[in-house]
């Protein structure tokens, strides 16, 4: 009798190791997309955080100090000048404004805060002019609610509403179809 050895293949065929790959392009590209999206909502949700923070802490520095408190965007923060006409220009600021001229100077008035501008590609738009002044109650110069529509993208998909009341305070209204184009 004939002894025959067998010897069995180890490793992968063309077809097995083609398919592995096209399965693994496609979980790779599904979660490339996933992970963008995510990066967009979070990008929008920490901003809406950290503004309710800053509108906040001006808030109580009005109410604590007595001074009118002007929160806005400026393009040199901490030089003399006024306000930016549009909150997605340069650095949002807090300054108090001790000769409550709604206009920053060294020389009188004190900076509390400038919060790093926007993420690239990200904009603010607000309905209530280019500034808010909280005053010594807390409550801001107008009697109508400041809508602020925050857009991450682009695209729109991940907009946030956020909205002062007359009474200084915030309110996160959460996704909105409204945009940040005029």
């Amino acid at each position: 009798m004939k002894n025959h050895h067998v010897t069995k293949q180890r490793g992968f065929t063309l077809i097995e190791l083609m398919v592995t790959i096209a399965i693994g392009a496609i979980l790779l590209g599904i979660a490339l997309f996933s992970t963008t999206q995510m990066t967009n909502k979070e990008k929008a949700n920490n901003f809406a955080m950290e503004f309710k923070r800053q509108v906040k802490f001006a808030r109580a520095k009005a109410m604590t100090t007595g001074d009118p408190v002007v929160m806005c965007a400026m393009t040199n923060p901490g030089s003399d000048g006024s306000c930016a006409t549009d909150w997605t220009t340069g650095t949002i600021i807090m300054f108090s404004d001790i000769n409550n001229n709604g206009t920053f100077e060294n020389s009188d008035d004190i900076l509390l805060r400038s919060v790093s501008s926007l993420v690239s590609n990200s904009k603010l738009k607000s309905s209530g002019g280019s500034k808010l002044t909280f005053d010594q109650r807390g409550q801001i110069g107008t009697a109508a609610t400041v809508s602020f529509i925050y857009c991450p993208t682009d695209d729109n998909k991940y907009n946030i509403q956020l909205e002062v009341m007359p009474t200084g305070t915030i309110r996160n209204r959460g996704k909105t179809t409204s945009t940040c184009d005029s």
